[in-house]
This record gives structure tokens, C-alpha cells and sequence, in this order.
């Protein structure tokens, strides 16, 4: 892999979404010290993700939407030819069928490198995103496996969904980087316990689940429940 050149082409704008940051993002030093150009091609600028999931700023969304599809065409038609290896995070574009995926497989004939760390072939709707959702074609996963040199999986279960339709799978776990990163260490005897929970505004629903269980435990130990997420949910406890 020295001095070959790897496209990554993800979703969103660098140091915000935690898939991206742990799957692409987090690799950076060790792909620079082993030699290898690279470039990350976002489809959303920074402020269309600021704006996307609240309320409001309809025309600002569809414009920030726009200017992502225009930079992915230019990126697919005109930079992509130069990369050896085109690495995928989950999709090239939020909406519509595999345009892109397809012009680098078939057009091109890149060798496209495809990871995804959620099932994100079973549609997903919320109230944020109902219009979205029903553009967002996601039978295109399965194509895009299809069309990949390899795929990169984040465990078994959707290895075991890749394998459907190509050989080529690698499970590739999501790692945290205990050198650079997440290497405090705490003395955790000198508070109360604190129970975390982390995710996004599109999987609170599922704290529904296991509230009931939280506040018969909060009823027996003393604890704080934490949330870690992009919006405050609503949440029966005592402790949150």
C-alpha cells in the first residue's frame, strides 16, 4: 500500500459523527506514516449538518443537500480517476439509488473498499427524518457489496448480511485508540456510580426498553444515569 492514494469518501464533515470518526477518522496517523495519499470527500459542509436534523430551515437543508450532491459529482467524475482505492463509509449519498457507487465500479473500475458499522439496509424512520427516509433507498447496501473489491463490516451480523453478496468480507470491529486518545486513567472509588449510555436522537426511542430496568436498579443502588447524545430525551428517572 505505500505511496498508493485511497479516496475516502463519507458522509459527513470531519470530527462529528462517531462512526466516521471511528472508522475513518481514527486511522489518519497510521495511514500517514505508512506512506499512503489520501483524501476525505465529505457530502455535508459543516453547517447543513448544524441545520439538518432541527427543525425549521427547510430551504438552507435542501440547498446544503444540493451543494453535497454537486461535490460528489465533481468528486466521482474528476478526482476519483486518480485514487487507486475508494474507501465508503456507509453510503456516497444520504438519498437515492447508487449512482455514485456504480459510475466507480463500473465506469472507472475502482477497487472500492465498502464499510458500514450499522444494518443499514433496514429502513430507519423518525420524526426528524420521515421525508428522508423515503428517499433514502436502501436496498442500494446490497448493490454496493456487490460492486466492492472488499467489505468491511463491523461485526459478525452484518458480516454475515455482506456475505450474501460478496466474498470478500473482512470484519473490521470499531476500535478505540487507547495510544492517542482514550488513555486516562480515573480513580473511580471517590464517587457515586454513574451508569452511560450513548447514541443519537434516532435510537432514544430504544432507552424505552430498558427504563423500567433502570429505575428498579436506581430503587436499589445509588447511581446516576448519563445520556451522551445529540438531544435530551424525556426519561422517568430520579437520577439522569
Amino acid at each position: 500500500m505505500r505511496n498508493k492514494k485511497v479516496l475516502f469518501i463519507v458522509p459527513y464533515p470531519t470530527h462529528v459523527a462517531p462512526s466516521q470518526r471511528f472508522r475513518v477518522e481514527l486511522f489518519i496517523p497510521y495511514i500517514e506514516n505508512a506512506d499512503i495519499d489520501y483524501r476525505i470527500a465529505p457530502f455535508m459542509d459543516a453547517n447543513t449538518w448544524k441545520l439538518l436534523y432541527g427543525n425549521g430551515n427547510t430551504l438552507s437543508k435542501a440547498t446544503g443537500i444540493l451543494k453535497g450532491f454537486l461535490k460528489r459529482w465533481k468528486t466521482v467524475l474528476f478526482d476519483a480517476p486518480f485514487f487507486d482505492y475508494i474507501f465508503i463509509h456507509r453510503e456516497s449519498a444520504p438519498v437515492g439509488p447508487p449512482v455514485f457507487e456504480w459510475i466507480l465500479a463500473k465506469l472507472w473500475r475502482k477497487k472500492i473498499i465498502y464499510d458500514f458499522d450499522d444494518a443499514i439496509w433496514i429502513p430507519n424512520t423518525s420524526s426528524s427524518n420521515k421525508l428522508a427516509a423515503s428517499l433514502k433507498a436502501n436496498w442500494k447496501v446490497a448493490s454496493i457489496c456487490k460492486w466492492a473489491y472488499k467489505v468491511t463490516p463491523g461485526n459478525d451480523y452484518l458480516c454475515q448480511y455482506a456475505r450474501q453478496y460478496n466474498n470478500h468480507v473482512i470484519k473490521l470491529p470499531t476500535c478505540v485508540d487507547m495510544e492517542r486518545m482514550h488513555n486516562k486513567i480515573k480513580e473511580h472509588g471517590n464517587h457515586p456510580l454513574v451508569v452511560g449510555w450513548t447514541g443519537s436522537h434516532s435510537t432514544l426511542p430504544y432507552l424505552n426498553d430498558i427504563i423500567p430496568a433502570i429505575c428498579k436498579l436506581q430503587q436499589q443502588y445509588d447511581f446516576t444515569f448519563t445520556i451522551i447524545a445529540d438531544k435530551n430525551p424525556e426519561l422517568d428517572l430520579p437520577k439522569w
